[in-house]
């Protein structure tokens, strides 16, 4: 990408991901780059606070996707098609989103834009698990399947569009019987499935696969990859080191200890519903 390169499709990147596995943080980086935008779940975020609303939420269109893949290019050059115009009218070298509901439209967005880029995000499945669930707390950012409380009208909506299993609804089936831990671990495994089931749409080095686990051990040098990936012009923005630094949607209570002090049971049900997929993102 040179200096001040025409806005196209080139310049346009996305982002999938489970959910909590540092969207929010990568969001904010980009954000503080000249003339690049960089939307989180459809909005702009400044840290933690929400901002104008640039594309629709795909809330719900998440689970219609992942129910009916042969309609999810229609719904995503129908919910993201402004997208380009959005570039154009703001003089932006790069225009992105980033978002866990994007993950079962990982194999549409290429048929929409041959030229955008794909940032997958991942994170070990035990500690996603553990972030996910909040227990009897209400979830200000929820992603996860929730303990059986009354919810907030947020986690409410969110649930509408929340992957389950096909036949989940009826009270007596088998998902109804499994724990949270049990539901989220399922959750984080099926997601990334179908984000790396539909890495081959996508011509190689036109996708960057990013561990969390790396971005905390070196952020500055992750981030930097992400900004060789997107063709970011310029040195990287003052800013990073302070932003890095600030725990963004940080989860201050947690439900369940860390992994390795989970019961024998417990470990044995997180790797029942997650094992192949651990396996195959290398976290066996």
């Amino acid at each position: 990408m040179a200096d001040h390169p025409a806005t196209n499709a080139a310049s346009l990147f996305f982002g999938a991901s489970a959910g909590r596995s540092g969207t929010m943080t990568l969001a904010n980086l980009l954000n503080a780059e000249d003339r690049v935008v960089c939307l989180h779940e459809g909005k702009i975020r400044r840290l933690e606070e929400s901002g104008e609303q640039w594309l629709p939420f795909l809330t719900l269109q998440n689970l219609e996707a992942y129910r009916h893949p042969d309609r999810a290019v229609e719904i995503f050059r129908r919910m993201r098609s402004k997208i380009v115009a959005l570039a154009e009218e703001h003089d932006l070298v790069a225009l992105g989103d980033i978002a866990y509901n994007n993950s079962p439209f990982v194999g549409a967005i290429p048929e929409v834009f041959p030229q955008a880029r794909l940032m997958v995000l991942i994170r070990d499945g035990r500690d996603f698990v553990r972030s996910a669930y909040t227990g009897d707390q209400e979830d200000p950012t929820p992603v996860g399947w929730p303990k059986d409380r009354p919810l907030s009208k947020l986690e409410q909506y969110i649930a509408l569009g929340r992957l389950r299993p096909a036949g989940s609804s009826a009270e007596d089936s088998p998902w109804h019987r499994l724990t949270p831990l049990e539901k989220n671990a399922w959750l984080w495994a099926e997601t990334n499935r179908i984000i790396f089931d539909n890495l081959s749409r996508w011509p190689e080095d036109r996708v960057l696969v990013l561990r969390l686990e790396d971005f905390v051990a070196d952020p500055l040098a992750t981030y930097a990859q992400v900004r060789r990936f997107l063709r970011l012009p310029g040195p990287m923005p003052e800013a990073a080191p302070r932003l890095i630094e600030k725990k963004i949607n940080h989860r201050s209570h947690y439900v369940l200890p860390p992994w390795k002090e989970w019961s024998p049971e417990m470990t044995s049900a997180f790797w029942d519903q997650a094992g192949e997929m651990m396996q195959r993102l290398g976290y066996a």
